[in-house]
């Protein structure tokens, strides 16, 4: 009897590790692709198991990678990522997100939802990105949120050596915000609190100074040194037509990230057009 027990027990232990290992090493999704993709540096063509911490890299041809989730990522051409089963740690190339999240260059880029987003990654490290469909969230490596892209939306962000305290350059109207004064970057599309500057509601300003932590509900604040008053703004907080006679910026710097507006074109660019769509069948597009 004693036997028969130990047998069992035995039976039990060996069924629960071959679960434990089968949980341990089971795929998050499937990589598809019409020709070559290196996976974990081996060649595979096809479709292909991907598993958490999984490299994709691609050459000549794209990959879509649909996840057990309901997430999507498609790499271009020439491009490489490690996949986690919530996000992707891009190192080169231009990746497409949907539902997901990606790390590029100290940055992490959040389309969740339904949201989609384009990201690629330049040799001199700048990161730009483009909301596809939905809103699509950009924070730095503190978890500081840096940038809100709208659909259509695309941003050149370019990290800055130095530390929290550096020069930041914002434009926007000034509104009343509690008991103080904020501001929302047309760059970044970012809400900061302003301190200092003998700041005014109601007006278009461009502002200079240092960031600072946030408060009282802001993003960011800002210590404010300089300001320049290119105009009045509406009670809504958006600039009278004619303010500033076209001296609006459109380069910023929020949290030691230089945030260039890019072109009309900028989302085809960097978007679909480089990155391939999300395919709804099996099959992927070029």
């Amino acid at each position: 009897m004693d036997l028969l027990n130990s047998k069992a027990v035995l039976a039990v232990a060996f069924l629960s590790s071959a679960g434990l290992i089968s949980a341990a090493t089971s795929g998050i999704g499937i990589a598809m692709s019409q020709g070559n993709i290196f996976i974990d540096s081996s060649a595979t063509a096809g479709n292909a198991t991907i598993f958490n911490g999984s490299t994709l890299e691609t050459q000549s041809a794209g990959s879509q990678v649909r996840l057990n989730g309901g997430a999507q990522l498609r790499l271009a051409s020439d491009s490489r990522g490690t996949v986690f089963s919530d996000h992707v740690n891009i190192q080169k190339g231009s990746v497409s997100i949907k539902g997901y999240s990606a790390n590029a260059n100290g940055l992490n880029i959040r389309a969740d939802g339904k949201a989609s987003a384009a990201i690629s990654v330049r040799d001199q490290g700048d990161v730009q990105v483009a909301a596809l469909t939905g809103n699509v969230h950009v924070f730095d490596s503190a978890g500081l949120n840096i940038a809100n892209l709208e659909p259509g939306r695309a941003l050149d962000l370019r990290p800055q050596a130095g530390n929290a305290g550096a020069a930041s350059s914002l434009t926007g109207c000034a509104v009343k915000s509690g008991s103080g004064t904020s501001l929302t970057d047309e760059a970044s599309n970012v809400n900061v609190q302003l301190r200092g500057g003998n700041v005014k509601a109601g007006r278009y300003l461009q502002i200079g100074g240092s960031m600072v932590p946030s408060a009282n509900g802001a993003t960011q604040a800002i210590n404010v040194t300089n300001v320049k008053d290119l105009g009045a703004c509406t009670a809504s907080g958006v600039p009278v037509a004619g303010a500033g006679g076209g001296a609006s910026a459109s380069i910023g710097t929020v949290a030691l990230v230089a945030i260039v507006v890019l072109s009309a074109g900028a989302v085809s660019v960097i978007g679909y057009a480089a990155a391939g769509g999300f395919s709804s069948s099996g099959n992927v597009s070029p």
